[in-house]
This record gives structure tokens, sequence and C-alpha cells, in this order.
């Protein structure tokens, strides 16, 4: 064969190629978007987190959309860079004896690059996975994690590079917009003139950014509930209810793992006579669990439609490893509550010293992950006093030290079931190294 054939050939095929996975990202981008602003019936929502792949796409949609944008631009340089010997070898045949010029060389690859890119690449993919997101996601979801292990190591870099930048700049990371989302925000600033206050903007960030979080990011530990335990005397029942200044409390026998309901403090307000005759089994209501992977979006929707507003948390053995409450899943969407007997606390606090933080232990981990800018990959904890815990294998002492996860960690206080504080300095050192 002869070979300057063989190479057009060669070169045609890696630009079909460079298409084609160009139009399986898309695909796979607008069937993710679909998802994240459609209803999914249980039936097709079920269907897709059976594939392992697919669900850990959806669940990290930060992550995934990066990806996407990243991959489908090294798609359309290498479409370019493969086109362009195409066109000059085309423009060379009409006059073997003349050099093309370099810039109709240009011109022409740029303007054959956008048509078929635009046309091929493009509104082809996104008219199917509109048309049909569950079967577009079904058939691209395996090229977007080709690229997902593909583009890791540029993709960490250039995360080093973006957070280096940023912080000169004076910029948060944490504000950064889901790729994902972009599309919709976009559209939406033409169809809303209505002026938002900072207020309202961030309750919408936060509402899109709901999608990504499950039950485990934003438990409440079992170490840390406070029980009414039928083992005990109503009197000390009682009293313990009163230190914690709660109003709902899960009645027990002995600890979570048996739960026969919710007590609320006004039913014992209610109850008329002696303290010590009241029976809190008659006084109970029905208490709702949900697995740890439950989708948080998913939680508060049933929470709503039951009228529930505490509900436990089981792991896949069955086993209690916590609750939630409907006022921990709204601060999700409005920022912390309080009211007049809270004790107003900082969870992540940045010391004057330099990439240094005072973190409470009861710190949500993926709120720790995204004020220091780090990745923590550990889905058995949700706090990071809990991460600490996990990390030594028992609960440390006061002044212990730990590496791992690129943090330097002091233990400043402690009590006999929970980690309270820590110190935390950003470090190089390597993931999961205690020392």
């Amino acid at each position: 064969m002869n070979p300057p054939f063989l190479n057009l050939l060669l070169s045609l095929g890696a630009v079909a190629l460079m298409l084609l996975l160009h139009a399986y990202l898309v695909m796979s981008e607008i069937s993710l978007v679909k998802f994240r602003y459609s209803e999914l019936s249980d039936e097709e929502l079920k269907r897709l987190r059976s594939r392992k792949g697919i669900a850990r796409l959806m669940d990290k949609g930060d992550q995934t959309g990066r990806v996407v944008r990243f991959s489908k631009t090294l798609c359309t340089v290498a479409v370019g860079l493969f086109l362009l010997p195409i066109v000059r070898d085309l423009l060379g045949s009409f006059d073997p004896e003349m050099t093309p010029n370099r810039w109709s060389v240009v011109a022409l690859t740029f303007l054959c690059v956008v048509v078929v890119h635009f046309l091929v690449a493009e509104i082809f993919p996104r008219g199917l996975a509109m048309r049909d997101p569950v079967r577009g996601i079904e058939r691209s979801y395996r090229v977007l994690l080709f690229f997902q292990v593909l583009t890791l190591p540029a993709m960490l870099f250039f995360r080093r590079v973006k957070s280096f930048l940023f912080r000169r700049m004076g910029v948060n990371v944490g504000d950064e917009l889901n790729p994902l989302d972009l599309d919709v925000q976009i559209r939406a600033l033409g169809e809303d003139t209505v002026s938002l206050s900072p207020v309202v903007r961030t309750i919408l960030g936060k509402t899109l950014q709901m999608k990504d979080l499950v039950i485990h990011d934003i438990l409440l530990p079992r170490n840390q509930v406070v029980v009414y335990d039928i083992e005990d005397s109503v009197t000390e029942n009682l009293e313990r209810m009163k230190d914690a200044g709660h109003t709902r409390f899960p009645i027990c026998k002995g600890s979570l793992d048996e739960c026969f309901g919710i007590l609320h403090i006004k039913d014992f307000f209610r109850f008329e006579g002696d303290d010590k005759e009241v029976d809190p089994m008659a006084l109970k209501r029905n208490i709702a669990v949900f697995a740890l992977d439950t989708p948080v979006e998913e939680a508060l929707e049933r929470m709503l439609r039951a009228k529930f507003h505490m509900a436990l948390v089981a792991d896949e053995f069955g086993s209690t490893v916590g609750l939630v409450t409907l006022e921990s899943i709204l601060e999700e969407l409005v920022g912390e509550i309080q009211d007049e007997f809270d004790i107003e606390e900082e969870m992540i606090r940045k010391l004057p010293i330099a990439d240094t933080y005072k973190i409470s232990g009861l710190a949500p981990l993926h709120e720790v992950e995204e004020r220091l800018e780090i990745e923590i990959d550990n889905d058995e904890v949700s706090t990071f006093g809990g991460l600490i815990t996990a990390e030594i294998g028992r609960i440390p002492a006061r002044g212990e030290k730990l590496s791992t996860y690129g943090l330097v960690i002091t233990i400043d206080d402690v009590d006999d079931r929970r980690v309270i504080a820590a110190t935390a300095l950003k470090s190089s050192v390597a993931k999961g190294v205690n020392s």
C-alpha cells in the first residue's frame, strides 16, 4: 500500500476516533445534567445505581464534571492536530510544486474542525442524551471512566495549580461551581432578571450541591447521641434530657441498636400526673431508618412527606451508626442554625500560623475537604474526629500527633468517647502514614 495513502488513512482513523470519544463524553455529560435536574423513576434509578461505575459518576458529580470538561478539551485539540497534516496534504495535492501557505492551512483546518466537530461530536450525541438520558449514560459511561483514569495525573497537577492561583487572586476554591451545573445556570441568566441577594445566591448554590451529598456526610455519630434509656429511671432520663437541651430523643433499651421510636419532650410536659408514673412507651412516636448511602435530597423529601424530624441511620449490616435530623439537612442549605440556647462554635477556624487550622471533632468531613482544599478518601466516617479515631484505631490521647491525608494533626481536646478538637497543619506528608 502506498505510504502516503496509509498515513492518510491512519490520520482519518485517528480523527474519527477522537470525534467518537468526544461524542461519548458529551452523551455522558448531558445525561448526568438531565439526572440532576429531572425526576427519575425509582426503577430507573435502581437500575443505574446497580452499576458501580455509573453510581460513582453520579455520586461524585463535581469531580465527574471536571473530568468531562478536561477530556473534551483534549479530544478537540487532538482532532485539530490530526486534521492539520490531512488539510496540508490535500492543499499540496492541487499543485505538488507549490508549498501551501501556512496560514491557509491553519484557517482551513480550523474551519473543518469547527464544522465536523460541532455537527458530529456535539449536536448528535447531545440530542441522543436529551431524548433518552438513561440509555445515553449506559452507552457512554465506560468511556468517561476510562478518561477518569487516563487524566488523573493531569487533574491532580492542575488542581494544585488552580488552588495556588486562586489563593493568589483571593478566590475561595469552595465557591467554584460544579461544571455539571454550569449549562443550567448560564441558561437561567436569561430567563429571570430578578436581582438575587447574596443570601439567596448562597442558598441556591448549596441547593445545587446537595445532590452530591449522602446521609453519611451529615449524620450525628452514635457515640454523640443522647437517648432515653428505658433501663434507667424516669428521673435519670429527664435529668439527662434536661442537660442535653434537645426536644427529641430516641427511646432505646441500652443502646441505639434496640430503638423503639422517638420521644418528644413536650409529651412529658403534657402528661397529667407524677413524672414517675409516666409510661414512655405509650408516648413514643414512630421513627424512620435510612441507609448510609441514602441521598440527602431523598431523605429530606421523605422526612417532609412523613413529618419526621429525626431518623436513625444504619449500615449495610443493620447496625445503627447514628442519626440525622431535619435541622441538620436544612443547615446544608442555609448554613448553621442556632438559637439563643446554642453555644456558637466555629467548626473550622484559620489560625495565624500559615496553613494551620483549629478544627472541631464534629466538623463534617466534606466541609474539611472544601475548606482545606484536600481530598479525604474514607467512606467509613463522617466527622473529623471520627476520621482521627479511625486512622489511629482508638481514642487518642491529648497532645498525640497523627500524619494523614496531607495533614499533621495534633489532638487538642478529647474525652473518653470522642475527639473534641484538634489542630491541623497542611503538609506534604504521604496519605495514610501515621506517626
